[in-house]
């Protein structure tokens, strides 16, 4: 086999030509179009969005999530007088420093406030208060406990 002819041959495989067309100069006669391919059409299509409705009756639907879940029904709201909240007992609370001008600061039980801050100081029995900061004075600070003003006085020599 010729060289030349060999080239010829693996260029019309390459073109996906007959062998027996390779010299007629006709062209290639149109194939016959194939139906798209339902795969290629589903990636090509938009994916719409999920949207869930979680129904608040049962009459509405069920929970598409926990569709064997029964909704709790809330508790009857009973009306009842509520006694007068008990005194904060504020003994604890100890005005540890102040700092100098132009930024004020006060520091109450180991925390620092500025002026307006609000924040829960830690007790010696462990637990909680929140207190805000209302006024830093030279050598006092005024707290809001509970609604309730009080002034923390800096203790100098005991």
């Amino acid at each position: 086999m010729r060289i030349d002819k060999f080239f010829g041959l693996a260029l019309a495989a390459a073109l996906g030509m007959a062998p027996g067309n390779l010299g007629a100069g006709d062209p290639q006669p149109a194939k016959p179009a194939k139906p798209a391919n339902p795969v290629t059409l589903a990636l090509q299509a938009p994916i719409p969005k999920s949207v869930f409705d979680i129904p608040a009756t049962p009459d509405e639907g069920r929970n598409p999530f926990f569709p064997n879940s029964v909704e709790a029904k809330p508790a009857p709201v009973v009306k009842t007088t509520t006694p007068a909240a008990p005194a904060i007992d504020t003994s604890a609370l100890v005005l540890n420093g102040i700092t100098s001008p132009p930024r004020r600061t006060a520091m109450v039980n180991g925390r620092t406030f500025e002026p307006g801050e609000e924040g829960e100081v830690k007790l010696p029995n462990g637990t909680k208060l929140l207190i805000q900061c209302a006024e830093i004075r030279d050598e006092a600070v005024v707290i809001v406990v509970g609604g309730v003003r009080k002034e923390l006085k800096l203790r100098f020599a005991l």
